[in-house]
């Protein structure tokens, strides 16, 4: 044997004893296993990645073990023996339609063994018959097939795991072609979103892609793959991440930022304003962090009155700052140095306001304001990195002065 051969061997080898069950007659039933692989098919051989590089030789084996070692663990659901396989031709797919099936499964189900348990279980009881609706239900996954997506789930192509399949289904019974639910699916891959915002946000992205200029939304473009994905993404850190890890820098938020995100009465133009604000004013790159406070202080309010502003649906906040943590937030996103003054406000010396230009859900910061209450008199006033102020925002804040009997310098 070439020193060549002896190493794939021992990589074999190597990551066969790895993927090993644990419990009584499991190790044994992934021996029986592995021998008939090795006897029946070139799976396990290594022969099969002569070509290959090492990473795909790593890549190949692992996912071939863990799909055995999978199927060792349910060996009281085997219908025929591991002995008895003829490879024809050999794959994971026909070793597992040897071993548990009674009835036809589709063959996107085989994938079952490279993904999680419960798709296993899943697996298990279409192959002996049980219907796809209530295999779903039993497995306790929180997806739901409806008549119509049960139909599309049941005559689905070999091109996701039982999991991505399902949402596939699910896009087709809500009226998208084979190729745009596969252009969604995709896109939204490794997002675990609840089941009734997951389906709200594929209605949204079926109603979305199928916008036409001129009809529906005048002078729209339906989305591409990679607004697809942005769109995705942007969802899942909005109503799941934690709003320290979606800043870029640790605040004391360990919820987040929109955890009641909704698409109703959204058309596409206004997500698109929504992200597009969004990003503008909160998100901040991480190469670019923004410094936290190391003790969050908390001071009194200086009893001027906060004020909204309504404008051609626009509305225009005055916001009190009283904490350390939110008046380095807003030196951050502002870049400017307001943080510097944390000691001032929790003296009383200053108070910091922040004007802010909300449309829907969608809130931007415009102005920084610095007060000071002994004299009455706003001192400064600040837009993004120390801009002068526009006209329009000086007329507000002239108006929230004199609401509060504030001379301006």
């Amino acid at each position: 044997m070439s020193a060549k051969s002896a190493g794939r061997r021992d990589l074999l080898d190597r990551v066969i004893r790895k993927h090993r069950p644990t419990g009584l007659l499991a190790p044994l039933v992934y021996t029986q296993l592995i021998e008939s692989v090795r006897a029946n098919s070139s799976l396990l051989s290594p022969r099969s990645f002569r070509s290959r590089s090492q990473k795909e030789k790593l890549h190949h084996t692992e996912g071939c073990a863990r799909a055995i070692s999978r199927m060792a663990c349910f060996h009281d659901r085997m219908v025929r023996s591991p002995y008895t396989w003829m490879a024809d031709p050999p794959s994971i797919h026909s070793l597992s339609r040897h071993l548990f099936a009674r009835f036809d499964v589709p063959e996107f189900a085989h994938r079952a063994w490279f993904g999680e348990t419960v798709e296993a279980r899943i697996f298990l009881d279409i192959a002996r018959g049980i219907n796809p609706r209530k295999a779903i239900v039993n497995s306790g996954l929180s997806s739901r097939l409806s008549k119509k997506a049960s139909h599309f789930f049941a005559n689905a192509p070999d091109r996701f795991g039982i999991s991505d399949t399902i949402r596939w289904a699910q896009l087709r019974s809500f009226g998208a072609s084979d190729q745009l639910a596969t252009r969604i699916v995709k896109a939204c891959q490794g997002f675990a979103y609840d089941e009734d915002f997951w389906q709200e946000l594929a209605q949204f992205l079926v109603y979305a892609c199928n916008v036409q200029p001129g009809k529906r939304e005048r002078s729209i473009v339906a989305p591409d793959d990679c607004e697809l994905k942005e769109i995705a993404a942007f969802v899942w850190q909005q109503k799941y991440v934690d709003a320290s890890r979606v800043l870029g820098y640790r605040v004391l938020l360990d919820v987040p930022l929109q955890p009641n995100f909704s698409f109703s009465g959204r058309t596409l133009k206004s997500f698109r304003r929504h992200m597009r604000d969004w990003r503008n004013e909160i998100e901040v790159p991480v190469s670019t962090p923004i410094r936290i406070a190391k003790r969050n202080r908390v001071w009194h309010p200086s009893g001027f009155r906060p004020l909204v502003i309504v404008e051609d649906g626009i509305s225009w906040e005055f916001v009190e700052i009283l904490e350390s943590n939110q008046l380095y937030i807003e030196g951050g996103l502002m870049r400017h140095c307001v943080a510097t003054y944390e000691a001032s406000c929790f003296s009383g010396r200053s108070s910091i306001w922040s004007l802010r230009r909300k449309i829907e859900s969608s809130q931007r910061r415009v102005v920084t304001i610095e007060v000071w209450p002994e004299s009455q008199r706003i001192v400064q006033a600040k837009a993004k990195r120390n801009a002068a102020p526009t006209a329009h925002s000086l007329a507000l804040i002239r108006q929230w002065a004199i609401e509060n009997q504030l001379a301006m310098d």
